[in-house]
């Protein structure tokens, strides 16, 4: 079995990925942005029983990391959809195998 220290190219790297990905909703919110891009409120209908306050502060979190992009669509009210960055393009792998490892133990 590995440790956790070999699994780590850098110390305190995966500390540094859970800081980013690793609050409550967040991998979902990823995971319905891999299928392209999204408004709000799309992503607020996928994503059952989120509150609006914190879907906002997620994705506000995610921009701040570069791990996604706000785009206006509307400037009257502004409106916004939300893709990933070629940055947040590479977390899907990681999504992907906490999927198979999901489906492998549920």
């Amino acid at each position: 079995m590995k440790t956790l220290t070999s699994l780590e190219q850098h110390p305190g790297c995966i500390n540094t990925t859970l800081r980013i990905i690793g609050e409550k909703w967040t991998a979902l919110i990823l995971k319905e942005l891999t299928t392209g891009p999204k408004t709000f409120s799309e992503i607020e209908t996928l994503m059952d029983s989120i509150s609006p306050r914190t879907l906002s502060q997620r994705l506000d979190k995610l921009e701040d990391e570069s791990i996604i992009i706000k785009k206006v669509y509307c400037q009257h009210p502004p409106r916004y959809t939300y893709e990933l960055t070629t940055k947040g393009q590479e977390l899907e792998t990681v999504l992907r195998k906490m999927a198979e490892w999901g489906a492998k133990y549920s």
